[in-house]
């Protein structure tokens, strides 16, 4: 497969594309849906990445992501929207606000939580799969 092209039957779609993905409705619907239905797929994936270009465009890296999709799992979703910052820079922290708070609105429960923890686990390692594509690209750009 080459790049820009996708497995047969699987849309193809720009950072620009996704960037128009509302995240906050995708996670109000996904944390509700059943495990395997196309609501969750959604936010696994086009919500998942278009998290991780809002995320990446605040300069937030993926173990802030990660230690607060931990921090979700051991204390829940209603302590973690509670912390006072739960990421460092203003906007940031009203960033994961946002998105705690749609997962807020959605049926309460640990199930709830658990999958909104995974959520952002997926979003961290896109960040971090990102950063390494690039890193990747800079690299091959200087080695020629």
């Amino acid at each position: 497969m080459s790049p820009g092209t996708a497995a047969p039957g699987v849309p193809v779609r720009t950072d620009a594309e996704l960037r128009g993905v509302d995240v906050t409705a995708a996670l109000g619907r996904g944390l509700v849906d059943a495990p395997d239905g196309p609501d969750r797929q959604r936010l696994f994936t086009s919500a998942a990445i278009a998290a991780a270009l809002a995320a990446e465009d605040l300069h937030v890296g993926p173990y802030p992501l990660g230690f607060l999709a931990r921090y979700v799992r051991t204390a829940g979703l209603a302590m973690a929207l509670k912390l006072p910052e739960p990421l460092i820079r203003p906007e940031q922290a009203e960033l994961v606000r946002d998105w705690m708070r749609a997962a807020e609105s959605a049926a309460p429960g640990s199930r709830r939580d658990d999958v909104f923890a995974r959520w952002l686990d997926m979003v961290a390692a896109l960040l971090t799969a990102r950063r390494k594509a690039r890193l990747a690209s800079i690299r091959l750009r200087f080695s020629r």
